[in-house]
């Protein structure tokens, strides 16, 4: 079955079909009011590298080995810090249905924070339970090399907290999904309804035209006391000729009926003799005779 078939289908069961249709757009409509896109708040992290002395005559040692790697290391480093399963665990019993993603720039060494969740308030409390883990990271990733203070790199939140967006792609995806469940469920009761239907028809149909049973023990009588004809089979007789032997079913019926006034058991059934075996018996003969 093609989309053609299956169209002209539901045109026929119309009264299914469209009523699946109606309910599959009022599903829709609903999922579309009542689901609510989520709250996305973004938040940027720079590291700031330690202070040299104004003095360029002056000279400072910084005793810090995460100076030596880079920024973008210790950027790195903080990032799966943050990630820590224990973390985790402590922001899912505060804000449950809320999730977070961390990225580092390419060209600076700047931690890009997603926080995304239903509500304003769990976007908010989250955004700023992510970014203090953030910067203690990066705190305690130095100390455990004992980096002076003054020779720390400081973590430093650039934006306030007001980058807010709703994106729409969970509302979406949800009207997406439930009208393409509501389209196969139609196309599917459709056709169980018509084949159901198609059924039914037949076996009605079936009842109707079959014959009566008879009880048991029970015999067909005619009404007009005279039985079908028996087709007649036509035998060549022995001559050649175009004469037909009597029909079969004239002696079929135990003699108690006569047919044109003579008795059945006076008629003789003619068997036609087997040629070959003629034309043997008649070589035999000659045989003989020239012996």
């Amino acid at each position: 079955m093609d989309f053609w078939d299956l169209t002209k289908l539901m045109i026929r069961r119309w009264y299914v079909s469209v009523t699946l249709l109606l309910v599959t757009i009022a599903a829709t409509g609903y999922a579309a009011t009542e689901i609510k896109p989520d709250y996305a708040i973004t938040s940027y992290v720079q590291l700031i590298p330690p202070t040299v002395a104004s003095d360029p005559n002056k000279v400072i040692s910084v005793q810090n080995p995460w100076l030596a790697l880079g920024l973008s290391s210790l950027s790195n480093a903080a990032t799966v810090a943050t990630q820590d399963q224990t973390f985790l665990d402590a922001l899912k019993k505060k804000d449950e249905t809320a999730s977070f993603e961390i990225t580092i720039s390419d060209k600076n060494p700047v931690a890009i924070i997603a926080v995304v969740a239903p509500t304003l308030e769990e976007a908010q409390s989250a955004t700023t339970e992510v970014t203090t883990q953030y910067e203690k990271s990066v705190d305690s990733l130095q100390k455990q090399y004992n980096v002076k203070k003054a020779d720390m790199i400081t973590a430093y939140r650039l934006d306030k907290g007001e980058n807010l967006k709703r994106p729409g792609g969970k509302v979406k995806r949800a009207v997406v999904v439930i009208f393409a469940i509501g389209i196969l469920l139609t196309g599917g009761i459709t056709i169980l309804v018509d084949t159901l239907l198609r059924r039914r028809k037949r076996r009605k149909g079936g009842d109707a035209g079959a014959a009566p049973e008879m009880p048991p023990g029970s015999a067909a009588i005619p009404l007009n006391g005279t039985f079908p004809s028996v087709p007649q089979i036509n035998r060549p007789s022995v001559n050649g000729d175009a004469d037909k032997t009597k029909p079969l079913g004239q002696y079929a019926r135990g003699g108690a009926q006569q047919q044109n006034g003579r008795d059945p058991g006076a008629e003789t059934i003619v068997i036609p003799s087997m040629p070959r075996a003629r034309q043997g018996g008649e070589r035999g003969n000659d045989r003989g005779r020239r012996t």
